[in-house]
């Protein structure tokens, strides 16, 4: 099972309505896009000096399955309408152990 976590730091001046509208949107793409075993978002609640403003988190089965959302038209439209707001991204990607 592939994680896919992204870290998101959002413009000063990006309204909280926009980024409801991100997470509305990245929702909706459990419902597109098959490779997406399980999608989460978190929103800092801290706010300290080192803090990003968003996680999401994906499960996928595997790289392969990543690429192909990653290229996936409903993806880049989400990533087209996020991406003017966003300051900096981070991401990280790895296979969890089983357990």
């Amino acid at each position: 099972m592939l994680q896919h976590y992204v870290f998101l730091k959002y413009r000063d001046d990006t309204s909280d309505g926009h980024i409801v509208a991100f997470c509305e949107r990245m929702f909706a793409l459990r419902g597109t896009i098959d490779g997406i075993q399980r999608l989460e978002i978190g929103r800092d609640e801290l706010h300290d000096a080192r803090s990003w403003d968003l996680v999401v988190i994906i499960e996928l089965a595997s790289a392969e399955a990543l690429r192909a959302y990653q290229r996936h038209p409903d993806h880049l439209a989400v990533v087209a309408f996020n991406d003017p707001c966003v300051a900096n991204v981070a991401s990280v990607d790895f296979t969890r152990a089983a357990r």
